[in-house]
C-alpha cells in the first residue's frame, strides 16, 4: 500500500498538471460511519469529494457508503460517474457536470446515529464494489472512530477488545476479510474521547483497538496504515489537498 505522504504527492502532481485527461480513471469509496461515537458529516463528505468533483477525472467513479450494524445494512448514499469523454466544449460540460454534483451532494440525507457500528461489514462490501468496477486506481476513504459493534461480528468495541489474532480470525471465519491490495488507503476520525452512554474510553483501549485494526489491514494486504485522529481534508481550504486525480 502507498503511504499517506505518497498519496498526497500523486495527488498534487494531478492538480498541478493541468490535464487530467491523461490521467488513469480512478475508483473513489468514502465510508461515512454516523454511529453515536463516530464523527463523519455531511461536511466530511463534501469535504472528502471536493476535488473529484472540481477536478473530475475521466471515466472515474466515486460512490459514499454509510456503516451500519452489518454489511447487509451498509447502505450506499452516493454514486458518481464521470464521462469516458467531454466532446465539445468540454470546459462548459466540466462546469455543468461539477455544478449538478455539488447540488446532489447538498441533499444528502445521513441515517441517525446508532449505537451499532458494522464497520467491518460496510469495509467488506465497499471492498467488494470497488473491485467490480474493475479501475485500476483504487483510493478508499474511512471515515471512522473504528470502534466495532456488530453482532455480524459478535464484538463491541465498547465493552471489550479482542485480541488482533482474535478479531482477524473472526473475520475470516465470517468471510468478511477484504482484498486492500493495490488500494491507496486513508483511515481518519480515530479519537479518543468517550462515547455517548458508554464507559470512559482509555488509552489502553486506544492502543488494543490499533494492534487490532492493524493485523486485519495487514492481512488484508493493506499494509502499515496511520491511524489519523482528522480527516486531512478536514484541516484544508475546502478539502483541497485531499485525493483527486491520478497520475
Amino acid at each position: 500500500m502507498r503511504r499517506l505522504g505518497v498519496v498526497f504527492a500523486t495527488a498534487a502532481v494531478a492538480l498541478s498538471s493541468g490535464c487530467p485527461e491523461r490521467h488513469q480513471s480512478i475508483d473513489l469509496t468514502y465510508l461515512c460511519d454516523p454511529s453515536t461515537s463516530s464523527r463523519c458529516g455531511k461536511e466530511n463528505i463534501r469535504q472528502g469529494l471536493a476535488p473529484f468533483i472540481r477536478h473530475p477525472t475521466v471515466g472515474s467513479h466515486a460512490r459514499v457508503i454509510t456503516v451500519g450494524c452489518g454489511s447487509d445494512d451498509a447502505d450506499l448514499l452516493y454514486e458518481v460517474f464521470v464521462p469516458d469523454h467531454w466532446g465539445p466544449g468540454a470546459n462548459e460540460r466540466k462546469r455543468m457536470w461539477s455544478e449538478a454534483e455539488w447540488r446532489h451532494l447538498s441533499t444528502l440525507r445521513l441515517r441517525r446515529p446508532q449505537s451499532c457500528s458494522g464497520i467491518v461489514g460496510a469495509i467488506s462490501r465497499a471492498a467488494r464494489m470497488s473491485q467490480q468496477s474493475g479501475r485500476e486506481q483504487r483510493r478508499l476513504l474511512l471515515d471512522t472512530d473504528l470502534r466495532e459493534a456488530s453482532e455480524e461480528t459478535g464484538f463491541n468495541f465498547e465493552r471489550s477488545i479482542p485480541t488482533a489474532a482474535e478479531f482477524v480470525d473472526a473475520v475470516k471465519r465470517r468471510g468478511l476479510l477484504p482484498d486492500l491490495r493495490g488500494v491507496e488507503l486513508v483511515v481518519c476520525d480515530v479519537h479518543g474521547d468517550s462515547s455517548p452512554n458508554a464507559r470512559r474510553w482509555s488509552a489502553k483501549q486506544s492502543t488494543a483497538l490499533r494492534a487490532a485494526w492493524s493485523a486485519y489491514f495487514a492481512e488484508a494486504g493493506a499494509g502499515n496504515v496511520d491511524f489519523l485522529e482528522r480527516c486531512p481534508w478536514q484541516e484544508s481550504v475546502e478539502g483541497d489537498t485531499a485525493l483527486s486525480g491520478g497520475r
